[in-house]
């Protein structure tokens, strides 16, 4: 799965994707080779968002998630903004399990 995380300047959203990477290699069921994570800021989503399949948005952009939202929904993308107690607790297992719902539910959404 490939999950692009965006926030204000793309640090913050780099620290949640190594927490999302340890979660994922201290994982028996998943495997890292089957992730593709990468974390940007808010101004370089347009040019990266066709490469993704779930946008993880950081809470530092509450204010721009509807336009951010739109932008996913136009590309055919699930979107999550992340709350800032998970963010700020940088908890990446519930994260991933965040994107991996969002993922999910949106690939049911397909079939409907």
């Amino acid at each position: 799965m490939k999950i692009l995380l965006v926030c204000a300047g793309g640090f913050s959203t780099t620290m949640m994707m190594e927490e999302m990477k340890k979660t994922i290699n201290g994982s028996q069921k998943l495997n890292i080779e089957d992730f593709t994570l990468e974390a940007i800021s808010v101004d370089r989503l347009a040019e990266k968002i066709n490469n993704f399949e779930v946008i993880l948005v950081g809470p530092q952009l509450s204010h721009k998630y509807k336009s951010i939202e739109a932008s996913a929904l136009e590309n055919n993308k699930p979107s999550v903004l992340l709350s800032a107690e998970i963010y700020g607790a940088m908890d990446g297992a519930t994260v991933l399990k965040q994107a991996l719902l969002a993922h999910r539910k949106h690939q049911m959404s397909l079939t409907d």
